[in-house]
């Protein structure tokens, strides 16, 4: 591998190249230049309102640094082998223990973190994703430290990049800025032939609660829409699109609150390739599923789940891709995950809870699920595997629990629109919904927390409105970047 990242070189390449105006020009490698990002960012920089950039391989923000980007700024970053920074490596953006991003985007004006590639030619991998690095408490070590390096990196380059691909502390809490009316399309990019060697769109190590993420969009991503690997980090207004892998997946102790969220899987867009499994939800304490402290137990209210089977009545699903979609939610490995309010509809099967461990955990109630929705299964609603002496089946449908398996076709949910195109697809319920009313904030003191707004519906939205309108783009394949 090229070694241009290191130390010596990266301290001045806080940008590249020089860019020709023309938006749809590929950068050639040149002196620094105030339009694109390359290599270490190691002061404050800020990117001006309206403007377009370009990111050029890795880019660390580091020394603690912030980058500032104003709303509609849009940020294409370049696939990998299109110039000399991405010989080796694909485009990302790594915000650094200590750094800070400040992406404040507005609903008219949201900040897109997109793919450099044609109108037309994007495509899930095009780029390497965000991710910000924290210093709050992970259930993971690294060199000897508590911490957890990111996943994917090959064994050069994880060397080269040591501490700056590493997130997590002792800290109780952190702040690693902003993310708020921002859209992050066409990442999540293998970096080796290995397992588990992908980056994802938004991947969060370590970030602590002092940090905002609020309005954020992953579409057309090549692994997870989100991942959270420990901290405590609070989310809310989430949007997963047409992502290959998971939509939320939860990971070595993270404990934040997450509420309203919406994940739409495309039927043709699938992990079948690898093969993986194309899940809602999944959630693991760690790889090993031990009992490392802090346990994975963040609390989720107010998602909607719509899978394959739940559009255009599961229509057309070919056998090969339709086989990677797998489970609305999919928790093993010790998690204590809550889901509240939340409704699952569309795929095979509606949640699996598996190893002993985590049966246990739900047969104690460290794991919940509560007021929450499942239907429109073609296989099974509840599951449990390699667990014996909890009855999973029982333990969900606790009447106490509020919980609904009863909707065996979507038009029961009354959703506003499931037929059609799916860029088109309208999850709000509509009058006469059986999600309207049956939400509860009292059922357990983790959904008690006050960062949860007390509402009334099961699901993300109430009728009639739409938070994901303006600031959305629901075919970005499309847009005029």
């Amino acid at each position: 591998m090229k070694q241009f990242f290191l130390p010596v070189i990266a301290t001045f390449m806080v940008g590249v190249v020089a860019c020709k105006n023309d938006s749809n020009s590929v950068p050639e490698p040149g002196p620094v230049s105030a339009d694109t990002l390359r290599g270490a960012i190691t002061s404050d920089r800020t990117l001006e309102a309206g403007k377009k950039y370009w990111i050029d391989g890795a880019v660390f923000v580091k020394n603690n640094a912030t980058l500032t980007i104003k709303e509609g700024v849009i940020l294409k970053a370049i696939k990998k082998g299109k110039t000399a920074a991405t010989a080796d490596i694909s485009s990302f953006l790594i915000i650094t223990r200590g750094a800070k991003i400040n992406a404040v985007g507005t609903k008219d004006k949201p900040i897109v973190f997109t793919s450099a590639e044609p109108k037309g030619s994007r495509a899930h991998g095009d780029w390497g994703g965000v991710m910000l690095l924290g210093k709050t408490k992970v259930n993971s070590v690294y060199d000897g430290k508590p911490g957890r390096q990111m996943e994917g990196f090959p064994t050069t380059q994880g060397q080269a990049y040591g501490d700056d691909i590493v997130g997590g502390g002792d800290l109780a809490d952190d702040n690693s800025g902003i993310l708020k009316y921002v859209r992050i399309e066409f990442a999540g990019v293998p970096l080796s032939d290995t397992k588990n060697s992908e980056l994802n769109s938004l991947t969060l190590i370590g970030v602590g609660k002092s940090t905002t993420i609020e309005y954020v969009q992953s579409s057309f991503g090549g692994d997870d829409a989100f991942e959270w690997f420990g901290g405590n980090v609070n989310a809310r207004y989430l949007v997963a699109y047409r992502c290959l892998d998971d939509d939320f997946d939860t990971d070595n102790g993270y404990s934040g609150n997450v509420q309203f969220g919406l994940s739409i899987k495309d039927k043709d867009i699938s992990d079948w390739a690898l093969p993986g499994e194309s899940n809602g939800f999944e959630s693991d304490n760690d790889a090993e599923g031990s009992a490392k402290e802090p346990f994975t137990a963040a609390t989720f209210s107010n998602i909607t789940f719509i899978g394959p089977w739940a559009f255009n009545g599961g229509a057309n699903i070919d056998a090969t891709k339709g086989a990677a979609f797998r489970w609305g939610a999919y928790l093993r490995r010790n998690t204590r995950l809550g889901i509240f309010n939340t409704v699952f509809a569309g795929f095979p099967t509606g949640i699996n809870i598996k190893d002993q461990a985590t049966g246990n955990a739900a047969n104690t109630n460290a794991l919940e699920i509560k007021n929450s929705f499942v239907g429109v299964t073609p296989k099974q609603k509840i599951e449990q595997t390699g667990i014996t002496g909890v009855d999973i089946k029982a333990w969900f449908m606790t009447p106490a629990f509020g919980n609904d398996t009863s909707i065996n076709n979507v038009d029961d949910f009354k959703f506003a629109k499931m037929t059609g195109d799916l860029k088109d697809a309208d999850a709000r319920p509509v009058a006469g919904s059986p999600l309207i009313g049956k939400a509860s904030f009292t059922s357990s003191n983790r959904i008690k927390d006050a960062y949860f707004k007390v509402v009334d519906y099961v699901g993300a939205f109430k009728v009639g409105d739409d938070w994901t309108q303006g600031w959305t783009n629901f075919d970005p394949n499309n847009a005029d970047y």
